[in-house]
């Protein structure tokens, strides 16, 4: 029951992601699968590209429809991306969150521990909150995919059923040195 209530959650939600959101532009420039964006932004804030989190970890707070944590906007400032930017212009907002997946998957790999990361962070005691996050993404990241599948159907064009080389998609090991950015 509780899968059902995840797969309409996702197509309704799916259904409603806007272009102003900028997956594809942000996937494309960054390397990264727009579904799994689109997942993430699913799971974190249901696609309001308003959200606000005043109650995360640490007194930080996430925002807009990816839930960049303010820990991240030192690093966006650099780029003159403000947190009203981040509000105010969604795709902003998702390039930003591309951005800061695609510097996990550098220094980590390609692989869903990565996409754990983009959550819960590197620590290695974070370990087992990144590989649930990491699952939550993977289910919303089948159900988007069986999706399009079921919608190109009638196009005949493959569709991948992961967003990493499946021969390199290993949970990363990850030591107390290593810090994306």
């Amino acid at each position: 029951m509780k899968y059902l209530a995840l797969v309409f959650l996702v197509l309704s939600l799916s259904v409603q992601a806007t272009p102003e959101l900028c997956f594809d532009e942000a996937g494309r420039d960054y390397g990264i699968d727009p579904i799994l964006l689109m997942a993430i932004s699913i799971q974190e804030s249901r696609l309001n590209p308003r959200a606000i989190n005043s109650t995360s970890a640490g007194g930080t707070e996430d925002i807009c429809a990816m839930q960049l944590n303010s820990n991240n906007f030192g690093k966006l400032k650099k780029f003159n991306i403000t947190r009203a930017d981040l509000l105010n212009n969604p795709c902003i907002c998702v390039y930003s969150g591309a951005w800061i997946l695609a510097r996990n998957f550098q220094a980590y790999g390609r692989n869903w521990d990565s996409v754990g990361i983009y959550n819960a962070g590197p620590r290695p005691e974070l370990m087992k909150a990144r590989r649930e996050y990491a699952k939550i993404i993977k289910s919303i990241y089948t159900v988007l995919i069986a999706r399009k599948q079921i919608l190109e159907a009638r196009s005949g064009d493959p569709v991948t059923v992961s967003p990493f080389d499946v021969k390199k998609d290993e949970t990363t090991k990850t030591s107390a040195n290593k810090k994306p950015g």
